[in-house]
């Protein structure tokens, strides 16, 4: 402001002012409005970077460069849309024709199926309480007709994990499927912060429907857990993610997948960094193929373990860092028992801290009809962590005869490197799509040029108003 009524001030020389007195009062001037130039040149960035938190819908004709202030804004200015498209039973399961639900749909994968991507930016909160449907705008079925259906859904950050948030509060209600199509409902979530109060975490849900391929990557996910209970087949891809329990609930884990003999699930848990909840990974569907690899893991709960090995048709614990701090590495749980001998391989690992290596849940019940284990010997496990028993609850269980044999036949305490610490992190890079930040203040740098101007600017129309 002082620029500005500077600029508007006028000078009156009085006579007989000498040539240097007039060329400084022309450097006056060109001075000021050089420094209103640079100050207006440095609020463009600054009230650029404080745009306000929205989420934007593509996927539906009209509305793909709408910024909506909420998912409640987006929800009722879509439902319409859908009710006239279908106006027999819009919102339950009522058709349309393919012409008009192309026409809705624009963006569809090669079976006609369409994909909706709601694009994240600032903080967006996610709650259905009071919102029925909200993924899908109020409408129930994914069928529209046959080879037409709304079964695709993506969640991405606008700019990046450290700058969007999705809030999470309710479960993802997923659109129901019984007209016996076979069609495979996905939803991913990318380079986005995650976070929420959400009672099961971040939960995909449907009491109907014939396959899930569920992916979250490259995501920080604070104090939530990713949560499965599906009775279907399909995939579950968690991929280079940081996962920080710091405010999340008593007894959680940070990735729980859960179901029913069903469908074969495939599942690939790969780059990730756990730490700061009470409890690891557990898998838990009794058809599943899983491979955890490469993973940083690290558990409060003394008592726990950092994978838990529940139900499962295959399992591959691989590359991964295990930092224990009084618990387990890994549980093979008693459930084992009801599965058609699964198969087991652990390989590669690094166990560190101080804990155990395996807690058996079957009280003696393993044996080599019932279980196919294989620890190969290029594990590395350190000479603190005990090999021959395993803890749960402050009580220490021994291991069934074949899990204690294949143990000693196979792991040394201290290992070739005497249990050196790896850390592991996500080999993906966050995509830099937004400014660099200081790593010293956490500050943008772009921010922190614009202040370092604002000040120089400053600093220039104090001189410039200074009496000679």
């Amino acid at each position: 402001m002082g620029i500005f009524l500077c600029l508007r001030s006028k000078h009156n020389p009085t006579c007989g002012k000498n040539k240097k007195e007039e060329r400084f009062i022309l450097m006056k001037k060109f001075l000021s409005i050089l420094l209103a130039v640079l100050m207006l040149a440095v609020m463009l960035p600054v009230t650029a970077m404080a745009e306000e938190n929205y989420v934007m819908i593509s996927g539906i004709t009209g509305v793909e460069n709408e910024k909506y202030a909420s998912f409640e804004a987006a929800y009722n200015a879509i439902k319409p849309k859908l009710e006239a498209l279908c106006k027999s039973d819009a919102l339950g399961q009522g058709g349309t024709t393919a012409e008009e639900f192309d026409a809705l749909f624009p963006t569809r994968d090669e079976n006609g199926n369409a994909t909706l991507t709601y694009t994240i930016c600032g903080n967006i909160t996610y709650d259905e309480s009071n919102l029925a449907n909200l993924l899908t705008f109020g409408r129930r079925a994914s069928h529209y007709g046959n080879d037409r259906h709304l079964i695709n859904f993506k969640f991405v950050g606008a700019t990046g994990r450290d700058s969007d948030t999705l809030t999470v509060k309710s479960n993802i209600t997923l659109p129901y499927e019984w007209w016996g199509e076979k069609t495979t409902t996905s939803i991913s979530f990318e380079n986005l912060t995650i976070t929420g109060t959400a009672p099961n975490g971040l939960y995909p849900t449907q009491a109907y429907f014939d396959g899930i391929n569920f992916k979250v990557n490259n995501c920080k996910l604070e104090g939530i857990k990713i949560y499965n209970c599906s009775n279907v087949g399909g995939s579950y891809t968690i991929t280079n993610n940081i996962f920080d329990g710091t405010n999340a609930p008593q007894n959680a884990y940070a990735i729980h997948l859960q179901g029913n003999e069903t469908a074969p699930l495939t599942i690939n848990i790969s780059n990730n960094t756990i730490s700061g909840y009470d409890r690891g990974i557990n898998i838990d569907q009794k058809t599943a193929a899983a491979t955890i690899s490469n993973n940083n893991i690290s558990v409060k709960d003394t008592g726990r373990s950092c994978i838990q090995l529940t139900r499962l048709a295959s399992t591959k614990v691989e590359n991964n860092t295990m930092n224990l701090t009084g618990g387990n590495a890994i549980t093979l749980h008693k459930e084992l028992l009801k599965c058609a001998k699964p198969e087991i391989t652990v390989s590669g690992n690094a166990i560190n801290g101080t804990g155990y290596l395996i807690y058996d849940d079957s009280n003696g019940a393993f044996t080599n009809e019932n279980l196919n284990l294989t620890i190969t010997k290029d594990n590395t496990v350190a000479k603190t962590v005990n090999t021959t028993q395993g803890v749960k609850d402050g009580e220490i269980h021994p291991l069934s005869e074949i899990v204690k044999t294949t143990v000693e036949n196979n792991v040394v305490p201290g290992g070739s490197t005497g249990g050196t610490i790896v850390i592991i992190t996500p080999t993906e890079d966050t995509p830099k799509t937004e400014p660099e930040k200081n790593p010293a203040t956490g500050a943008n740098d772009v921010v922190a040029a614009a202040v370092a101007l604002m000040a120089v600017s400053a600093l220039g129309a104090a001189v410039l108003t200074r009496k000679k």
